[in-house]
């Protein structure tokens, strides 16, 4: 049995820092011999999280940090990142599949990080959410 051992990134918030977080993850993928095939599934989702941290719960103040915390447990990654910001409120979120949001440019990412993974969760605050995919 692989020793659950956390890995942290603090990065600032700026899209350009999404550089940083892609070669952390190939990291991780290698030190722990997670299969490639799930690689992007998992930079998906954390990019997804990231901008929603920079845009949403930072209004791209770029002076803001964010931290991803990865932790590997055999065939499971689970990742939680968390900002800075006020936080909100996840019932709030409008559903990106109905009619009248088919349209919308924004409004996807909570949807695609909880259709990739197979856990995700959010702390009470609203600022922090920890998501998990099986690495098969």
């Amino acid at each position: 049995m692989i020793k659950p051992s956390p890995n942290i990134l603090v990065i600032n918030s700026n899209q350009s820092e999404l550089k940083r977080v892609e070669a952390f993850l190939k990291d991780i993928f290698v030190e722990y011999k997670l299969p490639e095939k799930n690689f992007n599934k998992v930079l998906l989702c954390v990019s997804e999280a990231i901008i929603n941290s920079i845009v949403h719960g930072h209004k791209q103040k770029e002076e803001k940090k964010i931290l991803i915390q990865v932790i590997s447990e055999e065939t499971d990654v689970k990742i939680t990142i968390t900002d800075e910001g006020e936080g909100f409120d996840i019932t709030s979120i409008a559903d990106p599949t109905t009619k009248s949001n088919l349209k919308k440019e924004s409004g996807r990412g909570i949807h695609i990080i909880k259709s990739i993974s197979d856990k995700l969760d959010f702390n009470e605050k609203g600022n922090s959410l920890q998501f998990q995919i099986k690495c098969k």
